[in-house]
């Protein structure tokens, strides 16, 4: 269930949704999920050839997730919780991820990264 959207600026906002589940007896793992798509930019790059490079690895966006949890909460705290992990998140990340920098900068990340995973062909011996 989605709890929120979260604008990040004209182009990004963060969708804040409720993933909580029953853990046992009457206790709940309070589980909310912060995610947000960023579309790869060319200027997000050093040149063309990255940006191309990243788009075949990556496809056009990639997703930013943060999960935001808590164990063993009894049924009757579960919107406290709730509440609590979603004031936090908005005191401590949103303006982190409302930074002109954010977006570029775990684009690049995550490309690294990607780049970094890429199987490397070894060559048969004769």
């Amino acid at each position: 269930m989605i709890l929120e959207k979260i604008p990040l600026g004209p182009a990004l906002s963060i969708t804040l949704t409720d993933q909580t589940r029953h853990y046992f007896g009457g206790y709940y793992h309070v589980k909310l999920l912060a995610s947000c798509d960023i579309p790869l930019d060319k200027n997000y790059f050093d040149n063309v050839e990255d940006f191309f490079t990243a788009v075949g690895k990556m496809g056009t966006t990639v997703r930013f997730e943060k999960v935001l949890e808590k164990m063993a909460v009894p049924k009757t705290e579960i919107a406290s919780i709730r509440n609590q992990l979603t004031k936090a998140f908005h005191e401590t990340a949103v303006a982190y991820l409302s930074s002109p920098d954010f977006a570029p900068g775990f684009v690049r990340s995550e490309y690294q990264k990607c780049i970094k995973k890429a199987p490397h062909i070894q060559r048969a011996r004769a």
